[in-house]
């Protein structure tokens, strides 16, 4: 984890879009910064689903809010027609973040998944 936490926003936002084609992601597509319109990624899943991907890079000690989740939950389900919504963080997130996320099917990867996922293991939600 220590390499991710000197990734910048950008490293970090190409670091899960590698990750991403390693699960056999394609169409993958690296939208981060201003103008991506709440998403940072978008592509396809092996099995054909539109997937829209959010990443923060935070400090381990500041959590992903749920107004954060909020925003994300419209951007990728009402603007970009997600099947599958993905938000990635290296850090942990809040209850109500979490509690949002599990009523309305985003999934979240955050920092203990994160760590197994760039260490080789397959996401099971892109499987």
């Amino acid at each position: 984890m220590a390499s991710i936490d000197g990734m910048n926003w950008r490293e970090f936002e190409h670091h899960v879009a590698i990750l991403l084609r390693r699960d056999g992601c394609t169409d993958i597509v690296v939208h981060g910064g201003p103008g991506d319109r709440g998403v940072d990624i978008t592509g396809q899943t092996a099995d054909g689903r539109r997937i829209v991907v959010q990443c923060k890079n935070f400090a381990p000690y500041r959590p992903v809010w749920s107004a954060e989740m909020q925003k994300f939950l419209g951007a990728s389900f009402v603007q970009h027609q997600a099947d599958l919504a993905l938000f990635v963080a290296s850090t942990t997130f809040s209850p109500d973040a979490r509690a949002i996320a599990d009523e309305h099917g985003v999934t979240v990867v955050d920092r203990a998944a994160l760590e197994k996922w760039s260490a080789g293991v397959a996401l099971p939600v892109l499987l």
